[in-house]
């Protein structure tokens, strides 16, 4: 049986709520209430495909602190596995502290703490990727690890024969330090590009998301799949061009999260045979239905509600 593994991050989410005074307000605020919620982008992708019945694994490096000890026992409780985890008591684990306003929940702002995953060592990376097998599925999220533990994790992979899927929802020069040449690395690396419309406007200015899966799909010779939000997702596979599959439509409570569950319910589809288009049908309904609750993973679909709606649609 094959195993979901994510490179990447996984993080709490502090989210404080506040009175709301306008956009010019720069004073000290108090804190309404304050939540502590299960988030980072692998950590997200991983708990959708172990919800939808998917065997997962978490491959990162945390602190040996409290916030390290939450993380874990969040993703644990998903069924994750987090035995591979590399923890470290130079650094701390990463936590997200993001402001929301009034009853609207108007978000004001968010920082994401310098961490743990950007101190992978060599050892660290050998570690992390030497219990997968050829007949895995590795998600590399290109985010807080930096451009050089990347290419290396990647490349263990690589040697290991697995299916290698790249998450960029992150511009990654303008906020992760890639050079566009080291972003081609990676790409050249790695299986199935899935990266977000936006994300890529640094390397590929002024392009729809057709034409992003279009053209990268020329570059590469590999299926890309880019998210666009409301429009749902383009995917291109071969000559015949990008081709749209629309969003689920949802009465909207809460966007944060919906390009990880797309990405858990694409990696499903393709993990259990689905062609390329119902697969991303099955991303774009598992992002949709997240995002009709508050918070990053607590809209996620079981598989039990996946197949009904779309048996429904």
């Amino acid at each position: 049986m094959s195993i979901i593994y994510g490179f990447g991050s996984a993080t709490v989410d502090f989210r404080i709520k506040t009175a709301d005074y306008g956009d010019l307000y720069k004073d000290k605020l108090l804190a309404q209430t304050c939540r502590a919620l299960g988030g980072g982008a692998v950590a997200n992708f991983l708990t959708q495909a172990s919800r939808l019945g998917l065997s997962t694994a978490f491959l990162g490096k945390l602190g040996n602190d409290v916030v390290g000890s939450m993380i874990t026992a969040l993703l644990r409780e998903e069924g994750i596995d987090c035995s591979h985890v590399v923890r470290t008591d130079e650094y701390p684990s990463p936590f997200n502290l993001a402001v929301y306003t009034g009853e609207e929940m108007r978000r004001r702002g968010g920082f994401l703490l310098p961490n743990s995953l950007a101190s992978l060592t060599e050892k660290d990376i050998f570690a992390l990727t030497t219990p997968i097998t050829a007949e895995d599925h590795v998600m590399i999220e290109i985010g807080e690890v930096p451009p050089a533990q990347v290419i290396a994790f990647a490349r263990a992979v690589r040697a290991k024969g697995a299916t290698i899927y790249i998450d960029v929802d992150l511009d990654p020069v303008r906020q992760c330090g890639f050079t566009p040449d080291e972003f081609d690395t990676v790409c050249r690396l790695c299986d199935i590009l899935i990266p977000n419309v936006v994300s890529m406007t640094t390397i590929y200015p002024s392009m729809t998301a057709a034409t992003l899966a279009d053209h990268m799909y020329a570059i590469y010779r590999k299926p890309c799949i880019v998210s666009a939000g409301g429009e749902g997702a383009y995917y291109c596979e071969d000559e015949t061009g990008a081709k749209n599959v629309p969003a689920h439509a949802v009465t909207v409570v809460d966007t944060v999260g919906a390009g990880d569950a797309f990405h858990g319910g694409l990696v499903y589809g393709l993990v259990c045979g689905m062609d390329l288009a119902e697969a991303v049908r099955c991303g774009t309904v598992c992002g949709g239905i997240n995002c009709t609750a508050y918070g990053a993973r607590s809209g996620m679909a079981d598989g039990i509600v996946l197949r009904h709606v779309m048996e429904e649609e």
